[in-house]
């Protein structure tokens, strides 16, 4: 069999009895921060355009959320994953940002009364499953994050394929055609622009189609993946194939890191640390002289992708949710980071981006190694390349991150950074994801007028996979992942309806079709109140 025919031959006959309890948890702190995700989306600035840029082509059995529009369920999976994808506050785990495709494709059947919730659930897993482990064989590669759309292409045909328990042949047919224009997502969209919100919406909508289109006898390409001219020759720098590997013993859903603020993942880590010296310590954001922030190469890099499309109080939310100087900023002077952060009343203070001028990021080459070393993003993809391809990209890593004029001048650092990946990799034994980490650190150094110099660092981010759970106030990831729902729906729903959705949520793999069709019905609104959803996490506690 190709490898595309052995992920579909395991996808088609896997049943939810034999996902572990561990994983199945991990589906339902997935759903719940998707769907927390979504409801922080539709209430964003850009919630109005995008419900009224896609409404749906006819009614249908399936549900638009948090509206409760009746839609053909692709139609409905498609408009929800822009509100999703538009704050960046989805979840990724070891292969990818596939809760957008995973999550939604699945939820926007939940109302046509032909699914049960083991049902949804289990398209869930084998979405994730399927999607994050091609992804991985690509993770030594140009492109990663939320820029890697072709994961939903392979998310939401998986997932589809599941639902309607496609034979294994038609499955591996499916993912064949889903595949065979994966689109390259351009930075000036991506991050100059709104049609970020769309990174995962229309690859949903072909995926989706692809098993259509198999359905109705259209031949799919043979081997999509391994042709001398198919996928993994385009996409990977270094085919890791390790990764395909392990169905049914290692689960990708069980390496999920979740996000308790709407921003890249890279600055989680800056986030804790600032907000706990906010909570330490008695001074006003006025009081800033200057703030460092320590961290590794994503990070920088990350500003460096950003920069270009700042402006000021007209930056687009894509470029303010990868920017340090904004986030961290806006943290100082509101003690906490959440949505309404995002907002444009918040966005235009003259305030917030004269404190923004005064902080900027700098390489640390041991967090970049402890990040790259560790399991997640991709050090268990670049352990097991050779050394001098895992030195290689290490330097085009720098290369992207300093920029080539400041690469020449940091040679020496880029030299020590490529020297010490080399030394780690070369690893034969099988990943393991027992203990995945995902260890994104960030220092914080807070200058003050008066001469203090206030410090903080963390290694791993609440939520976020090999985080001390449970935290230091007793909440565990279904804690924090429940309050990430409630405070993004309470404001639509109100605080009653909003809670009982989640229990629904919290309990879906008990739920019949009958009660799925109430849970739409729970979590639909008909009109938007003029309250915005609040942070997830509450006060200065970080």
């Amino acid at each position: 069999m190709t490898a595309l025919e052995r992920l579909a031959h395991w996808a088609a006959g896997v049943q939810l009895e034999e996902v572990p309890a561990a994983v199945r948890e991990h589906a339902v702190h997935q759903l719940l921060s998707t769907v927390g995700a979504l409801y922080s989306g539709f209430s964003s600035e850009l919630g109005p355009g995008l419900e009224q840029a896609f409404p749906p082509p006819a009614p249908g059995p399936g549900c638009t959320l948090p509206r409760g529009t009746p839609a053909p369920p692709v139609h409905a999976a498609l408009v929800m994953a822009t509100f999703t994808m538009v704050l960046d506050f989805d979840d990724v785990l070891l292969g990818g940002h596939t809760g957008h495709s995973s999550v939604l494709v699945p939820l926007a059947f939940a109302a046509t009364g032909r699914y049960s919730g083991a049902d949804l659930m289990l398209a869930q897993i084998v979405a994730n499953e399927v999607a994050a482990r091609v992804n991985m064989v690509c993770a030594v590669g140009a492109t990663r994050g939320q820029m890697a759309t072709h994961l939903h292409l392979l998310g939401a045909a998986a997932a589809l394929a599941k639902l309607d328990g496609l034979d294994r042949a038609t499955f591996a047919a499916a993912l064949g055609f889903a595949l065979s224009y994966p689109a390259e997502a351009l930075f000036p969209a991506f991050l100059g622009s709104d049609a970020k919100a769309l990174a995962a919406a229309w690859p949903i909508r072909m995926g989706c189609e692809a098993v259509a289109a198999v359905r109705a006898g259209l031949r799919a390409p043979a081997d999509i993946l391994d042709d001398r001219r198919g996928f993994f020759a385009r996409a990977a720098q270094v085919p890791v194939r390790e990764f395909l590997g392990g169905l049914g013993e290692r689960w990708h859903t069980a390496t999920n890191s979740y996000k308790l603020y709407p921003a890249c993942g890279y600055l989680a880590s800056a986030l804790e640390a600032t907000l706990a010296l906010v909570g330490e310590h008695a001074f006003q954001a006025e009081e800033v002289v200057a703030v460092v922030v320590e961290a590794s190469i994503f990070t920088v890099g990350m500003d460096a992708h950003s920069a270009p499309y700042l402006a000021g109080p007209r930056s687009p939310i894509a470029a303010l949710t990868f920017s340090t100087p904004f986030v961290i900023a806006s943290a100082l002077l509101a003690g906490e980071f959440g949505p309404a952060q995002l907002e444009r009343s918040w966005i235009e203070q003259s305030r917030l981006w004269e404190l923004a001028a005064r902080v900027r990021s700098r390489h640390a080459v041991d967090l970049t190694v402890d990040a790259l070393t560790g399991d997640i993003p991709l050090g268990a993809a670049l352990r097991r390349t050779k050394r001098r391809q895992a030195a290689a990209f290490g330097a085009k890593l720098a290369v992207k991150a300093f920029g080539r004029a400041a690469y020449g001048r940091r040679l020496g650092e880029t030299l020590r950074l490529a020297a010490r990946l080399a030394v780690a990799a070369g690893v034969r034994d099988p990943p393991d994801f027992a203990t995945a980490t995902k260890p994104l650190g960030a220092r914080v150094a807070i200058t003050l007028a008066d001469g203090r110099v206030l410090r903080s660092e963390v290694a791993i981010p609440r939520g976020f996979a090999g985080a001390q759970e449970p935290d230091e106030s007793g909440r565990g990831v279904r804690e924090l992942m429940r309050e990430k729902l409630l405070a993004a729906a309470s404001p639509l729903l109100g605080r009653e309806r909003a809670a009982e959705m989640a229990s629904m949520l919290e309990s879906i793999e008990r739920l019949g079709p009958a009660e799925l069709g109430r849970l739409c019905a729970v979590g639909s609104v008909d009109d938007r109140p003029s309250s915005k959803p609040q942070s997830c996490h509450g006060g200065h506690d970080g």
